[in-house]
């Protein structure tokens, strides 16, 4: 093998050299491999036919780089730049042969992968002209309808059999016409011309314009396509599950009424695995003390699991299940303090509506058992999961960044200080209250609930007067607060931990690290860690552009409801303009947006490009006028009120438009009079569904 491999290695002549010497060298390497093999020296299959490979590449006239994974393919850098050699089937080192065609056919699915993707959502918005029975079908019943016509009423497609006595074919034969010329006129000619090869691997010629001319920014671009490709692949097979799942089109989510049911579909009898999160050590199963084990003060005939050493509340020594022996103890406590303290909220609240407190409104004069049903079916629920959804996010970014070491944050600690001890003493007092007091709350809740639906009767379950429904409802003490800042036991009188380098707008969050330098990084906002993946400068020129578009458009949205241009139908809701304005006015509106968008950049609308020339992002040299004769500090000032007006005016448009969607109206008044609820006016569905009915006559 070593033989061989300082043979493979005589190949310095074909470096950037002439085909001659390359061939040259593939023969010369070819030969000693053959005589290698039958003298007995290649060990085993795996040699052969990496040798044999790297032979015939040479053969061709290719650098062959034997010291990196796959040969050196593109590919085996993560986002963050580090090599994750993903290869769980040892492909490369099983067929090392086959790489060039392995590197061809992702490619190529990748790409059909990402146009059908959009394919699957450009359906739900408007159809290609043609037959019925074809072009209105939804895209689960697309490719079985489209194969051959609809002759009669009694059945809904016509077999092979009978399409070929009638002489009539779908679509769908035309499309394979098409794609099989297309494979003939590209891979089979590459193949013919030998021309599959691991440096022209899925390469056809097309857009190398749009190719960056330095070396290592094109080689990203590259990069980008092939994991861009690899996620496709994902999304689109997904999409098509969710699809057959729900019945539904895009975004193919479940609804109380599906759009229809492609027969049984995988949701007849398919049950979700359970997840394990394998903790990362594995602690004996109890601490010994004393020659003995040591039993748990809660449970006294179960043995304490050491895992719980460190936490709050380990003098209790509760975990009957050993949970904390299979799961990470970090992930057990968060989950236990936040299901705790929501249920110390669900207790409070099942309670004081029990006792006559309600919202103002005929919708919410119902009782607390069937306040949930009341309000799924009032259209409330949807606009609380995704706040709550919108919580979460922020939650799982926090106990992630904490496991993974990059913060000090305790489980359960978002950074809630009102009312909380300073001593270390009271502070660990007050979080072992709260620990027992949810897992009480708990208890408490599940039982009133069970009651509750058993007796049919209110808070306290007997008999008692008739509660009297107030008339204005109290207020409501303002003490609740989440301790958080769960604190190991180890050392009682230990100094607390320090916040180490944490986010100062988000205190439960790392501090991002490449802000440095620009407006605004005194805020330490970056939650998604957006900033370490991306270029910030690219980053700062998309955020200052869609401020300034929201901007201009909370303006605009304001103005619709009292202007109208002459010539454009008086249209209040601002969400229905896009629909009655006229096709010309449209169609000129996105022509100029391109036209800025384009020439802005001189055509370099890439971030790998666009600031080639050290551009500051966002400066487009309008507007310089308002800062000259300004200080250095004026100047930042000003910057910094266009980036947090330009947050603001984000969150304010969305808003707008949330509204406008809930109460399916203009922006005035908030609540239109006799208003009785969003009832049906937001929905998962409703945007698709007003689109295609807005303009089907236009895209249909």
């Amino acid at each position: 093998s070593a033989a061989a491999l300082a043979a493979l290695r005589r190949r310095d002549g074909a470096r950037g050299g002439r085909a001659a010497m390359a061939a040259e060298a593939g023969k010369e390497c070819a030969a000693e491999v053959v005589s290698l093999i039958e003298e007995g020296k290649v060990q085993n299959s795996n040699d052969y036919q990496r040798y044999g490979m790297q032979a015939g590449f040479l053969w061709a006239g290719q650098d062959v780089a034997e010291d990196k994974f796959a040969y050196g393919l593109i590919g085996n850098r993560d986002a963050r730049g580090q090599e994750w050699n993903f290869d769980p089937l040892k492909l490369t080192e099983r067929c090392p042969q086959y790489l060039p065609w392995f590197r061809e056919a992702e490619l190529k699915h990748g790409r059909v992968a990402m146009l059908a993707f959009v394919g699957l959502i450009v359906p739900e918005f408007g159809r290609i002209p043609g037959p019925e029975y074809c072009y209105e079908a939804s895209i689960v019943e697309a490719t079985s309808k489209c194969w051959y016509g609809t002759f009669d009423k009694e059945f809904t497609t016509v077999g092979t059999d009978s399409a070929l006595l009638f002489g009539q074919n779908g679509p769908m034969v035309q499309v394979l016409g098409f794609l099989a010329v297309v494979e003939f006129c590209g891979t089979y000619a590459k193949l013919m011309q030998g021309n599959v090869t691991l440096e022209k691997a899925g390469d056809y010629q097309l857009g190398l314009n749009f190719l960056p001319k330095d070396e290592a920014k094109a080689e990203d671009m590259k990069l980008k396509e092939l994991q861009n490709g690899r996620l496709a692949m994902m999304a689109f097979m997904g999409a098509l599950t969710q699809a057959q799942i729900s019945g539904n089109g895009f975004p193919w989510l479940f609804s109380a009424e599906p759009a229809g049911r492609r027969g049984a579909g995988l949701a007849s009898g398919a049950a979700p695995a359970g997840q394990h999160f394998a903790s990362g050590r594995t602690p004996a199963v109890a601490r010994r003390a004393d020659g003995g084990y040591k039993m748990s003060k809660a449970v006294p005939f179960l043995p304490v699991s050491p895992a719980l050493e460190g936490y709050v509340g380990e003098e209790d020594g509760f975990d009957p299940m050993g949970f904390s022996l299979a799961l990470d103890i970090r992930w057990l406590r968060e989950a236990e303090l936040k299901h705790a303290r929501v249920c110390m909220l669900a207790t409070v609240g099942w309670i004081a509506t029990d006792m006559g407190l309600r919202v103002p409104g005929e919708p919410f004069q119902v009782s607390t058992l069937e306040a949930h049903d009341a309000m799924v079916k009032f259209g409330a629920m949807p606009q609380m999961l995704v706040w709550i959804g919108y919580l979460e996010m922020f939650s799982f970014l926090a106990i992630n960044t904490s496991m993974e070491g990059k913060t000090d944050r305790q489980p359960g600690d978002y950074g809630l200080r009102l009312l909380y001890p300073k001593d270390e003493q009271g502070q660990y007092d007050m979080q072992l209250k709260e620990l027992r007091n949810g897992r009480l709350a708990m208890l408490a809740f599940s039982g009133i609930v069970t009651v509750a639906a058993l007796s049919g009767k209110t808070w306290p379950f007997f008999a008692t007067p008739e509660p009297r429904v107030c008339g204005a409802a109290p207020a409501v003490g303002a003490g609740a607060r989440l301790c958080g800042g769960q604190e190991r036991q180890a050392a009682r009188g230990g100094a607390v931990a320090a916040q180490a380098e944490r986010s100062r707008s988000l205190p439960f969050l790392p501090k991002p690290e490449n802000l440095a330098g620009f407006v605004g990084e005194e805020q330490e906002f970056d939650p998604l860690g957006f900033s370490d993946t991306f270029d910030m400068h690219w980053l700062r020129e998309a955020e200052l552009k869609h401020g300034r578009v929201c901007m201009l458009a909370t303006v605009g949205f304001f103005s619709q409801q009292y202007i109208t241009f002459p010539g454009f139908q008086e249209t209040p809701d601002a969400l229905k303009a896009v629909y009655t304005a006229p096709i010309p006015a449209m169609a000129l509106l996105l022509f100029l947006a391109g036209w800025i968008e384009s020439s802005s950049y001189g055509g370099k609308i890439t971030m790998l490009d666009m600031f080639e020339k050290e551009r500051t992002p966002g400066d487009f040299n309008f507007g310089a006028g308002f800062l000259r004769g300004k200080s250095d500090k004026e100047v930042y000032d000003m910057k910094l009120k266009e980036l947090n007006n330009g947050r603001l005016a984000m969150l304010g448009f969305s808003g707008m438009v949330h509204h406008n969607l809930v109460v399916n109206g203009p922006l005035f008044p908030l609540f239109p009079e006799g208003w009785a609820g969003p009832q049906g006016s937001w929905k998962v569905t409703g945007f698709t569904e007003s689109f295609a009915a807005g303009a089907g006559g236009i895209l249909k």
